[in-house]
């Protein structure tokens, strides 16, 4: 921002005229100088004029961003400032004769070696201040800025042109800090990194990436807050042990590049946090037939891992299906199918006949009489049940199913009272498997 201040004229805000010691103002001047009357003097053609400009580099009590600067900075011809400081001073024009002038003055700024562009023009008559824009943004672009201040002249004073001063804006400086959160974590937890980029005067600007064992794991932008920066990314990659991780800010027009590291620990993840349930836990199945149980896997302590499903100490000639056989991250339920074989003959699957929770059709040959005789015998609870049972097949089938004999019979699942284990386990990379199981009875009936 800049003010017009002459040691002649003062132009400060409203039209004003003052001067300094030993000076008369003009509009009281009645003596000569030089031999001449102030008025003749005030009218003569091209009267040679002085321009001037003060500058200082800020933010600082005696050169604010904005605001007139009183007293005015000594003239420096060269000044150096870093991106984001401002600079402010006083501009200031007189005619060497102490007559009155009329016209502009100019803030002109020539950057980098280019044409000279006008900041600002402010009327001499009626005073003012340039735009703060001036000494805070327009005017303070990294590289280097020649200005001038220049009086435009008037009809009876000629222009001048103030001695340069040149504003050398170098890149601001910064620094870089890199958080984690939470730290530690548990491996596949999600972890969020922030880094803070901070400026010495203005908000760093552009993005920053972050790495992992030297491979880019993400990229944000920068989000200002006073003179500092962040961004943030959240990754759940980080392998388990003590993970440094990178964040770099590169360098930019204007300002400085700046690097930081964290350390952050993923321990592995807990084994054994999830838990099994099969329902129902115990059921009663005919011989040859099937129950459907329903398996359901719930994680805790954040657990997320794939869980594995299997069966054991099945009954002989018995089979588990599960309808999947993968819980995806812990957290699920499925159908399990547990399936019983009938007595058959062996090398076919038609079954002589199904247990009492199926259809149960006539057995088909002398075989399956001898069979049914068999589990009767064989399990004394069912005797009863089936003696008279038992009589009657004899009777109907008689001598004309004796041609079955000397077959081959597979006796399937025996009737008895079985205990299976249903079991998940998870495996990750490193750890011991977790495991989870429940026992579930099954009984096989005839």
């Amino acid at each position: 921002m800049y003010a017009l201040l002459s040691r002649r004229l003062v132009i400060v805000g409203a039209f004003a005229v003052a001067c300094t010691t030993g000076m008369n103002s003009p509009a009281q001047v009645s003596a000569t100088s030089g031999g001449q009357p102030a008025d003749v003097r005030a009218h003569a053609a091209n009267a040679a004029t002085t321009s001037e400009l003060f500058l200082c580099i800020g933010p600082t009590t005696a050169c604010p961003s904005t605001g007139a600067v009183s007293p005015p900075p000594s003239y420096q011809p060269m000044l150096a400032m870093q991106f984001g400081q401002t600079w402010n001073g006083t501009m200031d024009a007189y005619a060497n004769d102490g007559s009155v002038i009329t016209g502009t003055i100019s803030l002109l700024d020539s950057y980098n070696g280019g044409p000279s562009q006008t900041l600002c023009t402010l009327s001499v008559a009626a005073g003012g201040t340039c735009p703060a824009s001036v000494g805070t943004t327009v005017g303070t672009a990294v590289g280097t800025h020649v200005l001038t201040s220049v009086y435009s002249g008037d009809a009876t004073h000629a222009s001048s042109v103030s001695a340069s001063v040149t504003i050398i804006v170098s890149q601001e400086t910064t620094s870089a800090t890199l958080t984690a959160t939470p730290n530690p974590a548990i491996a596949g937890q999600p972890v969020t990194l922030t880094a803070t980029i901070a400026g010495a005067y203005a908000p760093p600007s552009g993005t920053v990436t972050f790495l992992y064992a030297g491979t880019v794991i993400g990229t944000a932008s920068l989000t200002a807050s006073g003179i500092n920066a962040t961004a943030a990314i959240t990754t759940s990659t980080l392998t388990v042990g003590q993970d440094t991780i990178t964040a770099v800010y590169a360098s930019t027009t204007n300002f400085t590049s700046a690097t930081a590291t964290a350390m952050e620990t993923i321990t592995p993840a807990p084994a054994g946090n999830f838990s099994l349930s099969v329902m129902p836990s115990a059921v009663s199945i005919g011989v040859g037939g099937s129950a459907i149980l329903n398996v359901a896997v719930t994680p805790s302590s954040g657990f997320a891992q794939d869980v594995s499903l299997s069966c054991a100490d099945l009954p002989p000639e018995a089979t588990c299906t599960f309808a999947s056989p993968t819980i995806a991250g812990g957290n699920g339920a499925t159908s399990l199918i547990v399936q019983t074989t009938a007595p058959h003959t062996c090398g076919t699957t038609a079954p002589y006949f199904l247990g009492s929770d199926s259809s149960i059709p006539l057995p088909r040959a002398p075989i399956g009489i001898a069979i049914a005789g068999f589990l009767v015998l064989w399990t004394p609870r069912w005797r009863a049940r089936w003696l008279k049972f038992l009589i009657a097949l004899f009777a109907i089938t008689g001598a004309t199913q004796l041609t079955g004999c000397g077959n081959c019979t597979d006796l399937g699942t025996r009737p008895s009272t079985y205990t299976i284990e249903v079991t998940g386990t998870a495996t990750q990379s490193g750890t011991t498997p977790a495991t989870a199981s429940q026992a579930v009875k099954i009984t096989v009936t005839i």
